[in-house]
């Protein structure tokens, strides 16, 4: 009998802990406990969930368990985001949410080992080499050199989203979600406000061009300084 993955094993704990039965509707899951809707989404969506996962980690290079942690990671980020609209509680979204972090582990951690050399997004070139924005999750099996190396490269990544200002967090948190919602203030009825330090910062798509490209020519700049 095959062994049971984490994802598996995982969804049970939850069927276990909600009392699961059947699918709910929005509002089932919008009057549920709190503390139990991350779980039941990630019941609820498992198959959509799974399909992201086996999409990202085409390469099977990345064991379940981190999988598992950045879906659930996400998931309890997007609650308060499903809490305020209904629409958003769907397959294609949840799928997207599970895709966008899950694409972002496989591929960053893959780019360490091959040293930048795979094709994700938001790519940049200096010289004829690859640079994405998120290459910045170090990996516990490299050497002790590989992981000082990106652990500078991480915390000078940070330096430069940090000294290029809000906007360009807001930026790097809608290119992490894909939701074009993370770009707009958040409304003081929701209940991320009191905790969100870019809760009153705004950013159209057309200034999220111009960002991104001054981001990628800084990222650039900051890779050659490192090679």
């Amino acid at each position: 009998m095959a062994a049971i993955s984490t994802f598996d094993e995982t969804r049970n704990i939850f069927i276990s802990y909600t009392n699961y039965r059947r699918p709910l509707t929005y509002e089932q899951w919008h009057a549920a406990p709190q503390q139990h809707k991350l779980a039941l989404l990630y019941v609820q969506f498992y198959p959509d969930i799974i399909s992201a996962w086996s999409r990202a980690n085409a390469y099977n290079f990345i064991p379940d368990e981190d999988g598992v942690s950045i879906v659930c990671q996400y998931l309890e980020k997007n609650v308060a985001k499903i809490d305020d609209d209904p629409k958003r509680f769907t397959a294609s979204y949840i799928y997207r949410v599970a895709y966008n972090c899950m694409y972002c582990i496989c591929h960053d951690i893959k780019g360490i080992k091959d040293r930048w050399d795979n094709e994700i997004p938001n790519i940049t070139y200096s010289g004829g080499d690859e640079i994405d924005l998120f290459d910045t999750v170090a990996s516990s099996k490299g050497s002790a050199e590989d992981v000082y190396e990106h652990e500078s490269f991480e915390q000078r990544f940070w330096k430069v989203i940090e000294d290029a200002g809000l906007p360009a967090e807001k930026v790097l948190n809608y290119l992490l979600s894909g939701d074009a919602a993370d770009l707009k203030k958040v409304s003081k009825r929701s209940k991320s406000w009191a905790t969100d330090p870019l809760r009153d910062v705004s950013v159209s798509l057309d200034e999220v061009e111009a960002i991104i490209a001054d981001l990628r020519v800084k990222l650039a700049d900051l890779h050659a300084e490192l090679a």
